[in-house]
């Protein structure tokens, strides 16, 4: 245990932070299982302790385990996932309509372990990813709207739009944290302004195509509402 301590590198803050969230995220845990033993009836509150522990075990060891990588390797990793996420996003979409004739599917459901996870959150880490990719590649060129357009904005406007659809407020997170990343990269704020613009606009045709033909495209405008 304690060559574990001594190999971990990085921000120890960062290490301890995570630790103390992972610490307190049993309080609420603990509060969501009464409910789902006394109302819903499934499982009991140790087992849903115990869940929850094996899941933080495993994400530390996946945490551990990514921070011993070079940080050069994440640059073409990004380049390979960003395809893979787009398609489990497509996939997710595809599932159709789950609870009260809207589109609310968001997981994919692992055979045989019984865990799930949801795209989404996968491709927010790969896109931030290849966003700060894209910018460690043209931070000695000047940067225009006309030639960032494919290798940037394409990438980012697919991905939000195959989440918008079952689950606006990851979307919505999703494209803060680009634009965010963008800024600190230096991105041209004229154009920052009017990508924003233009997002709101696409949202606006979006809800209006949804509320207009919602037999044909199931979507949980309503519940934002």
């Amino acid at each position: 245990m304690l060559n574990i301590f001594q190999n971990i590198k990085g921000d120890k803050a960062i290490w301890a932070i995570a630790a103390l969230l992972a610490l307190f995220s049993f309080l609420p845990v603990y509060s969501a299982s009464s409910n789902l033993v006394y109302v819903v009836g499934n499982g009991t509150p140790v087992g849903h302790l115990v869940k929850h522990a094996i899941l933080l075990f495993l994400g530390f060891g996946i945490i551990y385990g990514v921070h011993k990588i070079p940080t050069h390797f994440f640059k073409g990793l990004s380049m390979i996932a960003l395809p893979i996420v787009l398609v489990l996003l497509i996939f997710v979409l595809a599932q159709g309509t789950s609870s009260g004739g809207t589109n609310d599917s968001r997981w994919i459901r692992l055979p045989l372990v019984g865990f799930g996870f949801q795209p989404s959150n996968l491709a927010a880490v790969v896109l931030m990813i290849y966003v700060a990719r894209y910018f460690s590649k043209v931070r000695d060129v000047k940067i225009t709207f006309k030639e960032s357009i494919l290798p940037l904005w394409l990438p980012v406007f697919l991905v939000v739009a195959l989440i918008l659809p079952a689950n606006f407020s990851t979307a919505a997170i999703v494209f803060s944290m680009v634009m965010v990343l963008c800024f600190l990269g230096g991105y041209p704020m004229k154009y920052l302004l009017g990508i924003v613009g233009t997002g709101i606009l696409f949202l606006y045709i979006f809800i209006l195509t949804a509320k207009a033909f919602p037999d044909l495209f199931p979507n949980r405008v309503d519940t934002w509402m």
